[in-house]
């Protein structure tokens, strides 16, 4: 590799180790953990699928897919058998990578696709939205109370604007040679927020990194499920652990195939497979609750000139060492420059087929708005997948009437 190749995957690693640590946090409070679950979930599956995943540029963690797939059995049974269900989720998919199963999700048809990936990025902006309320309630941010609504809000459409148009290249010269070094407009948004927010007096107004449980991972340690195994729990659990099985490799072959075809390289839907499955068995033993490919991000790397495993392994390095060594300094970045840059992963993860929904709207609007407005509705994009696909079998019989 190039000296300009391998300092852009550091940097996009980097940048991506940032956002992944307010990100997990959110979607780890979604489910009503503390921080360290979501972070002790992203560190595990980012580290395993980097190592030995499909495909080199893919960015795993603690998901919003994954997270709602959750709420039901977090809601009914309790924490420890979401653990459980983490653990029996990475077993089916290790089933279906073994059985040949995993094919059928590199088939999931264009219409279906494009409704999944719709309501997965109206998810991941709707769990934004707690980030405009006080910690731990219902209630809005009030501008009575030092502006605080106005001002993360207008802070927030900086941090987007930035992650938007801020990439940029600088050309650093080293002997005789020039190396271009891309910066990531995200690394630009969460830099640039972070000196304003120290340079003007703002402090009262702004939440930090902090202010939503910090960003270090605490009890990591190998801890079974403190469940009973029999017939009987294992069958509690396991619709929520196949929709998350379902819900985790719709999303992570989408990406093994969809950057296979951008970067022009042959990857491994099998062995992805393979590494989720892994992935979530690993982390439900050590008391996370698992996680898939972000499409969002995996989409952000590719972007940043990424093209090798250097920039997921680089994630994963990073985000461990930020996590337990520098959490102090990660807990003072200001929120609403990780809002801005997760509305924009929202945009690019809903707008992943946006080329086909412009040109197939028409004859295809019926399943493509069934499998969004279902998954939207529901928070369960496994179900809106299943039933997309069969009403989807359902008009093909029809129509061959």
């Amino acid at each position: 590799m190039e000296a300009t190749n391998i300092i852009n995957e550091i940097i996009s690693g980097f940048t991506i180790a940032l956002v992944l640590i307010p990100e997990s946090i959110a979607f780890s409070l979604l489910l009503g953990f503390p921080p360290s679950v979501g972070l002790i979930s992203t560190a595990i599956m980012s580290s395993i699928t980097s190592l030995f995943g499909g495909c080199p540029t893919l960015i795993s963690g603690a998901t919003g897919a994954i997270a709602t797939s959750l709420l039901g059995v977090k809601a009914l049974y309790g924490t420890q058998y979401v653990f459980l269900t983490a653990i029996i989720g990475g077993f089916i998919q290790l089933l279906f990578g073994i059985s040949g199963l995993y094919k059928y999700f590199s088939n999931i048809s264009q219409p279906l696709m494009t409704g999944f990936l719709i309501a997965l990025g109206v998810l991941i902006a709707k769990s934004q939205i707690k980030n405009f309320k006080y910690p731990n309630t219902e209630n809005w941010f009030k501008d009575s109370d030092n502006y605080k609504l106005t001002g993360t809000l207008l802070f927030s459409l900086i941090s987007l604007f930035i992650a938007v148009f801020g990439k940029f290249m600088y050309n650093l010269s080293y002997k005789t040679k020039s190396i271009k070094i891309n910066i990531p407009g995200a690394l630009s948004a969460i830099v640039l927020l972070s000196i304003l927010y120290y340079i003007i007096p703002i402090k009262e107004t702004i939440e930090i990194v902090g202010d939503r449980g910090g960003a270090k991972i605490t009890n990591l340690a190998f801890n079974v499920p403190n469940v009973e195994l029999t017939s009987a729990n294992i069958l509690k659990v396991l619709p929520f652990a196949v929709a998350m099985a379902i819900t985790g490799l719709t999303e992570s072959i989408f990406m093994v195939d969809d950057t296979s075809k951008q970067l022009k390289i042959i990857s491994s839907p099998l062995i992805e497979t393979l590494a989720q499955g892994v992935g979530n068995i690993i982390s439900g033993l050590c008391g996370g609750f698992g996680g898939c490919v972000f499409v969002g991000l995996s989409k952000y790397n590719v972007e940043n000139g990424s093209k090798t495993r250097l920039s997921s392994r680089a994630t994963s390095l990073f985000f461990i060492a930020l996590t337990l060594m520098f959490s102090s300094t990660i807990n003072k970045i200001p929120m609403p420059a990780i809002i801005g840059i997760m509305i924009m992963i929202a945009f690019k993860t809903g707008t992943a087929k946006y080329d086909y929904l412009i040109k197939n709207f028409k004859s295809e609007w019926l399943i493509i708005l069934l499998t969004a407005s279902l998954g939207i509705y529901s928070e369960s994009l496994a179900l809106a997948i299943i039933v997309g696909f069969i009403v989807q079998q359902a008009i093909k019989y029809i129509k061959s009437i």
